[in-house]
């Protein structure tokens, strides 16, 4: 009765197959669809054209009591000002995301602006100098396209 009932189901299910691939498919294409014609024109984001580093380094020393002698400590900073100037696109730019790559294949967020403010500042520990940090910054848009600008030297003391 099993193997009747399997051949009988197995039949059923070729012939469907069969019949439901000679009918011809019929689809109309009635829907309108509207959408933001100033992102089909656009095309492209332009990445900003040159970003410059103004950096230095610095110390800073302080001292303490730790109860039998004063200890005396000192910081080594990096200090660095990104800037750069305003992308060329015309519409839809929200701001930019400023973007430091390690040599060890990470990348680290410094900062995010609007697009009136195309400055980042960031003090950071001198030691992440030995990272090779270059810096780059994104354009970003109000319909989700970026774009990112070459990256610069390898950022030093």
């Amino acid at each position: 009765m099993n193997r009747l009932r399997r051949s009988a189901v197995l039949l059923g299910l070729t012939a469907a197959v069969i019949v439901g691939s000679s009918i011809p498919a019929s689809a109309t294409f009635t829907d309108a669809v509207s959408t933001n014609t100033a992102v089909l024109q656009a095309g492209t984001v332009a990445a900003p054209a040159a970003v410059t580093v103004d950096d230095y380094c610095s110390t800073t020393s302080y001292s303490y009591w730790n109860g039998t002698s004063t200890v005396t400590v000192t910081d080594y900073w990096y200090n660095a000002t990104v800037s750069w100037p305003a992308s060329t696109t015309q519409r839809g730019v929200t701001g930019y995301r400023v973007m430091a790559h390690l040599n060890n294949g990470q990348s680290v967020v410094m900062g995010e602006t609007g697009t009136t403010n195309r400055s980042v500042s960031a003090r950071v520990d001198r030691g992440y100098l030995g990272y090779q940090p270059r810096v780059s910054v994104i354009t970003l848009t109000s319909y989700g396209w970026t774009t990112e600008s070459a990256r610069t030297a390898v950022l030093t003391c």
